[in-house]
């Protein structure tokens, strides 16, 4: 037993030595002491499906997992505006990856959107009403963005996502401004 623990306690301090001893990590992590933690955006043709007000938070200090959630419009058929539109709702991950240039970043996300076009009347209208149509739809928006952030903390992102919902797979190249705080 006591030489198991000692193998097994060997084979993890080696493998903790490694990743402390890892350069190019340490140089790319270094670059970026620390990120804004906070920020707000508004998003054109990415997980609000057409325009969104979004806020974001970093889970560390240094760049890596963070989530989003925010509230935007669409129209009735996803992107096609046909005079009604729907509210949305966008909730999502992201991952932040550090380029070489200090705050820039390839920003890898997935995200759900729940949109919905009868939200004041929801309630009262699909428990009465035996004709009742339903008027919701989930989308999974994936994505992959560059994302650049100014020494005023402006962040910018311009990208890749496309939109996965009932009407299909509709590819959007997505815009971004905001504010890190």
């Amino acid at each position: 037993m006591k030489k198991n623990l000692y193998l097994f306690f060997l084979l993890l301090s080696s493998f903790v030595g490694k990743t402390q001893s890892n350069p190019a990590l340490n140089s790319a992590l270094n670059a970026y002491p620390s990120v804004k933690l906070n920020m707000v955006y508004v998003q054109l043709f990415g997980n609000g499906i057409v325009l969104s007000a979004n806020y974001e938070r970093q889970l560390f200090k240094k760049p890596g997992f963070g989530i989003h959630a925010g509230i935007g419009i669409c129209g009735e058929e996803g992107f096609y505006w046909n005079g009604t539109y729907r509210i949305t709702i966008p909730v999502g991950i992201n991952y932040l990856l550090p380029l070489k240039r200090n705050n820039r970043f390839i920003d890898f996300g997935i995200g759900a959107t729940y949109a919905k076009s009868d939200m004041q009347v929801y309630m009262l209208v699909e428990h009465r009403n035996p004709n009742y149509v339903n008027t919701h739809y989930w989308s999974l928006v994936p994505s992959v963005s560059k994302r650049i952030t100014t020494r005023r903390h402006m962040m910018y992102r311009y990208g890749f996502s496309p939109v996965i919902n009932q009407y299909g797979f509709i590819p959007f190249i997505e815009f971004a401004m905001g504010k890190s705080f």
